[in-house]
């Protein structure tokens, strides 16, 4: 098995690497092959050991596709970096998003009705500022102003200065 090994496992390498086969599946393609050879009776009896051993090698890459073939090994998804997380929020982030939002409810009850519905039709149902100034019957620039003061109230209440 040594001069085997020593003969051929380079070569068989660089004919597995040259096929587009990983590194590692080379050595496992090389080490398959050097046993199919060692597994022969007689090795005497081979006229061109080095075509003998190239044509186990295909013989090698043909049967592990075959076996792939019928283990479906082609259509599993490799988990192998696959981080699993879990996305149950933790206790303490569930309690200080629910801390927040009744801060958020604070502060928004802190604005006049009308600068808080200018905002909240703006953020949550998505109005313009234009259908926003159509609605209330004022200039769009009017609008522009009332959220201006809506979200610097927001910032100065919520502590979410910007620099």
């Amino acid at each position: 098995m040594a001069d085997l090994a020593a003969q051929f496992a380079q070569p068989l390498h660089r004919y597995f690497r040259k096929r587009g086969f990983s590194a590692d599946v080379a050595d496992d393609y090389t080490q398959d092959v050097l046993l199919r050879m060692l597994k022969l009776q007689d090795r005497s009896r081979i006229d061109n050991p080095e075509a003998y051993v190239f044509r186990v090698a295909a013989a090698v890459i043909a049967d592990r596709a075959r076996r792939d073939g019928v283990r479906g090994a082609k259509l599993h998804d490799c988990t192998d970096d696959v981080i699993l997380t879990d996305e149950e929020p933790s206790a303490e982030r569930v309690l200080n998003s629910r801390q927040q939002l009744e801060r958020l409810k604070e502060v928004l009850d802190e604005m006049p009705a009308r600068r808080r519905e200018i905002l909240m039709l703006s953020r949550m149902d998505g109005l313009s500022y234009s259908q926003l100034a159509a609605r209330y019957g004022v200039t769009v620039s009017a609008i522009e102003k009332q959220m201006m003061k809506a979200i610097a109230h927001l910032d100065r209440r919520m502590g979410m200065d910007r620099p």
